[in-house]
């Protein structure tokens, strides 16, 4: 009967622990967020500043530029919307990795591809 008594302690404390690491989670997104608009902004601004003052600049590096702006500000946000799905499950005893879920490592296919060649070769 003593154990009770801390139940609620547990249970509060668990919730603001909870509530806390995933308000760092939110803070954290929001500065690479924040970062990686301000990169693509700059990146642009600097395309702007080029065309605008007349000098020569070549289709491929207008090209360049945007697809630099377009992987920092795609690349990233198409990820972020894959791991804004947290259920309670991955609060409580963390997110499976990819090893976790049966998804090999390419490092390992590529070694165990490397290591059925070598044993046909021996045949």
């Amino acid at each position: 009967m003593s154990g009770t008594q801390y139940i609620p302690h547990i249970i509060y404390s668990t919730a603001l622990t909870s509530i806390s690491m995933h308000l760092l989670w939110q803070r954290k997104t929001a500065d690479e967020d924040r970062a990686r608009f301000k990169a693509q902004t700059s990146i642009l601004q600097d395309l702007v500043e080029q065309l605008r003052s007349g000098k020569p600049i070549s289709d491929e590096e207008i090209t360049k530029s945007r697809n630099l702006a377009r992987i920092l500000g795609e690349g990233k946000q198409s990820l972020d919307k894959a791991k804004t799905n947290i259920g309670w499950m991955d609060v409580l005893w963390g997110r499976k990795t990819l090893a976790d879920r049966g998804v090999s490592d390419e490092w390992e296919r590529k070694d165990l591809e490397q290591i059925r060649k070598e044993i046909e070769a021996e045949h």
